[in-house]
């Protein structure tokens, strides 16, 4: 379908010296109108239509849920409840981000469960072949620009199914536990007496966020009932609350007291795959205003268990380690939540590290290298003199556990101090958030980098990120603006200028020369944005015998591009609007409205036939089918 921008001159029709199949819906912008959506009323309004909010922090390498009423957040916001995952001799409020599937492809076990369900399997050497067992998979959908519904995962064994089922019925099986835990609590709840908050990095991509939606809806929560949350987003939000456990103050004030309209900082969400780096600034009335686009990048606690056991793998080289992970799955899990233990407990102060190695990884060594002696084996590699053994345990010292830190950390803090050198941005705070930021390697790293600056780390802060989507379920009205993340906007045809345009980039349409491929900016990277900011547009149809119209929308990393074909511009998606079916004879004009600054979706889409002014909802950008 051709539509095209109302002009002084006309409307613009065939286009001259191109092939149809060429052609991408021709039009010129003719009127732009900007304008804020109507809003709320000044300051945090609370979300009323719901009696609880239940909040699902789906991560890298552990996910939880927690819930409130509405009651308990107006009297008490903090009275949060959580759940208790059994792991092994331990109770956590996450449980492991592991799925273990049937051969049918529906469920068996999620968590600590399914580990241990799989690696039994494999022991008792049952049928574990033809379960499907996937662990710590979310970092498929980061920065993977090709993600699509019909986007596959392998699991451990190399099987591949489709990543939407994996993420929905992890999704699923966590909102039935969370509606298990409001029954035990509360009687007589009913599912639409809940509204859900799903947490997702803030450096994603619209597609990323967009594939998690549509899992979530496919796990059985409705649309209606369901907000996307960004995850420093929420962090931050908690802290507005919290007393902090390292105090700012002498009178031990919350974050909240401390912090003056106008105070920045910036918020560190440090997790288990990756880190998400926002910079806000407290408003009037408690309101957050992001100062900032999010930054970001892969690094989180996962890179240091992944280091560990590339040191190990160094000592008893890859085939051992294979074939102990190959048969011993038991004791590999074992050893990798005895890791994760003293991972959480090192300290700058502590000494040498000593971890009781499982007697199947020493003996399977022992045969593999065939020798009698673990300090033989460790006498080979590069650790010799440096690291011991003692019965079962391996003595690492202290430099060379805290090496397995130090790149992961020294990454994130070197993105941090580029951002900040390159952008100019000032804050006052930093607030360390996430499960990687209890880590007192990290702490001290970030003490000794930015002494300039006053580092805050709430009491559990990994649940800092699931408490604050909770409390955003409640009052989403407290983000005052957000930053646009790319330069957004569409393809126009102005007139062709000699020596300004490109003679590739010339077309005839209508007798008229005009420049093709030119990007008409709508928004730009960096710019602030309130929420429910609107702008529109308006066209003529000229084929009305169509039943639709499709207009596609181009995103870029650049200030100012030129042309959408430019390297830095890419597709964001395609929205396809039905027209109206009855029609009058004349044309009919349209008016395209796109509204900015949502959480969940940068861009909402709606059109009004201006004729017949009626309204037709959009829905959101298809990103999973380009």
């Amino acid at each position: 379908m051709q539509f095209l921008g109302q002009t002084a001159h006309g409307c613009i029709g065939r286009v001259e010296g191109i092939s149809a199949a060429t052609v991408r819906s021709p039009r010129i912008p003719s009127r732009l109108s900007c304008y804020p959506m109507a809003s709320a009323s000044i300051g945090v309004v609370p979300r009323q239509h719901r009696l609880f909010v239940a909040a699902i922090d789906f991560g890298t390498t552990y996910s939880g849920y927690a819930f409130s009423s509405k009651d308990d957040w107006e009297k008490e916001p903090l009275k949060i409840f959580f759940n208790n995952w059994n792991a092994g001799n331990l109770l956590s409020r996450k449980a492991s981000t592991t799925l273990l599937l049937k051969p049918d492809k529906s469920l068996s076990s999620f968590g600590y469960d399914a580990e241990t369900k799989y690696a039994d399997m494999i022991e008792d050497k049952e049928n574990f072949e033809d379960y499907y067992y996937f662990h710590c998979f979310k970092m498929l959908l980061h920065n993977n620009k090709k993600l699509r519904r019909d986007t596959e995962i392998k699991d451990a064994t190399g099987k591949p199914l489709k990543a939407m089922h994996v993420f929905s019925q992890s999704i699923k099986f966590l909102r039935q536990k969370l509606f298990e835990s409001l029954e035990e609590k509360f009687t007589d709840i009913q599912k639409d007496d809940i509204h859900y908050v799903l947490t997702v990095p803030a450096i994603w991509d619209d597609n990323a966020k967009q594939f998690m939606r549509e899992a979530a809806v496919k796990a059985g929560i409705l649309e209606k009932q369901l907000s996307l949350a960004l995850e420093p987003e929420t962090a931050s939000i908690y802290c507005q609350q919290l007393q902090q456990t390292r105090q700012t103050d002498e009178g031990g004030a919350s974050f909240l007291d401390v912090a003056e309209t106008g105070t920045r900082f910036m918020v560190v969400d440090l997790g288990g795959g990756t880190t998400d780096i926002t910079f806000q600034e407290r408003c009037i009335d408690g309101k957050l205003r992001e100062i900032h686009r999010p930054m970001g990048g892969p690094w989180g606690g996962r890179n240091i268990n992944e280091a560990f056991f590339a040191f190990i793998e160094e000592i008893f080289k890859k085939d051992v380690l294979d074939e102990f992970k190959k048969i011993y799955m038991d004791d590999y899990l074992h050893m990798e939540r005895q890791f994760e233990t003293k991972k959480r407990a090192f300290t700058s102060e502590s000494g040498v590290v000593k971890m009781t190695f499982p007697l199947s990884l020493i003996e399977l060594a022992k045969n593999i290298w065939k020798t009698d002696s673990v300090d033989e084996i460790i006498k080979n590699s590069k650790y010799a003199g440096k690291v011991k053994t003692e019965t079962q345990k391996l003595h690492i010292p202290k430099d060379i556990f805290i090496s397995l830190f130090l790149p992961t950390v020294d990454k994130i803090i070197a993105h941090i101090q580029k951002i900040v050198e390159d952008n100019s941005v000032s804050f006052d705070y930093i607030l360390l958030v996430g499960g990687f930021a209890e880590c007192n390697i990290v702490q001290k790293r970030f003490d000794d980098t930015f002494n300039d600056k006053k580092v805050i780390i709430p009491e559990e802060a990994g649940l800092a990120v699931l408490k604050g989507a909770v409390l955003y379920g409640h009052m989403p009205q407290i983000i005052a603006t957000r930053v646009a993340r790319h330069t957004y906007g569409i393809e126009s045809y102005p007139k062709f200028v000699d020596g300004k345009h490109p003679v590739s980039k010339r077309v005839v349409i209508d007798g008229v020369a005009r420049c093709k491929d030119v990007f008409f900016k709508y928004v730009t990277i960096g710019q602030e944005i309130t929420p429910g900011y609107k702008l529109s547009q308006d066209f003529q149809v000229l084929k009305l015998e169509n039943n639709t119209l499709e207009c596609t929308i181009f995103a870029s990393w650049e200030k100012n591009p030129k042309f959408i074909t430019d390297e830095s511009c890419f597709k964001l998606g395609t929205l396809t609007v039905p027209l109206p079916q009855q029609r009058s004879s004349e044309l009919l004009k349209i008016e395209e409205t796109m509204v900015f600054g949502e959480t969940d979706h940068e861009l909402h889409f709606f059109v009004r036939d201006k004729i017949n002014n009626r309204t037709y909802d959009g829905d959101f950008f298809n990103l999973l089918d380009k």
